[in-house]
């Protein structure tokens, strides 16, 4: 699926983090005003490349998107402990204060991403929205967390398979306070992964523009409506 539009700004940084080190890839708009920012999490085995096109395609939308690689291979709670103090530093840094509105946040993942940011949220009452792109909730950890999840919840999910986990997704989607499910029907796992790889399809079936713009589609407006500026009293 290709982007749409003018390729948005987007730089490269290196940071160090209580949880671990990482580049992050960040987008956002041309906009003077502060902007939202969403943080992206890649799936299990992945990198930031992966979840370029999700990125970009916020930044055009008006988001500041920041896209790490996580910095551990199969540690989910680290990987949240990392998306968490990714906001922190984003939020506080210098650089970024006129391009951030920090009281319009929201956290999005895929796959295992899912679950290292289902858990990051469960630790912050102060996020918009949570997005999950066929989270796989290993082990149960995601179900665990999720009523300490106050935010708003989306669960755009794909059809049941091993690469999902045969639907794990279904404990975090019971567990949430406030969830919002939609079953993208016919989907693969990667239809969520934004580009996914040759190897990812191999595994996962054969991913196809129609149901990843259904993800894109879905996932876009919930986060306008979660991210939205409040209204101006007397307006």
């Amino acid at each position: 699926m290709r982007i749409n539009g003018r390729f948005p700004h987007r730089v490269t940084i290196y940071v160090t983090l209580p949880a671990g080190r990482a580049h992050v890839d960040v987008y956002w708009p041309d906009s003077t005003a502060p902007a939202p920012l969403v943080i992206v999490a890649h799936g299990f085995s992945q990198r930031r490349r992966n979840m370029s096109g999700w990125g970009q395609h916020l930044a055009q939308e008006g988001f500041v998107a920041a896209v790490p690689n996580l910095p551990a291979w199969s540690d989910h709670a680290r990987n949240g402990r990392f998306l968490s103090d990714l906001r922190a530093y984003l939020c506080a840094n210098e650089s970024w204060q006129e391009r951030i509105d920090p009281t319009r946040l929201g956290l999005m993942g895929f796959s295992a991403g899912g679950l290292s940011s289902v858990l990051s949220a469960a630790a912050h009452p102060d996020l918009a929205i949570w997005v999950g792109l066929d989270p796989v909730d290993l082990g149960g950890s995601g179900a665990k967390v999720a009523p300490l999840v106050q935010c708003r919840a989306v669960v755009l999910t794909a059809d049941p398979s091993a690469c999902n986990a045969h639907g794990s997704a279904g404990g975090i989607i019971a567990a949430l306070p406030r969830c919002e499910h939609v079953a993208v029907t016919g989907a693969v796992h990667v239809d969520a992964e934004w580009p996914t790889s040759r190897l990812a399809e191999l595994a996962c079936g054969r991913s196809t523009d129609e149901k990843r713009s259904q993800f894109c589609q879905y996932a876009t407006a919930a986060l306008h409506e979660a991210l939205a500026p409040p209204p101006v009293m007397g307006m």
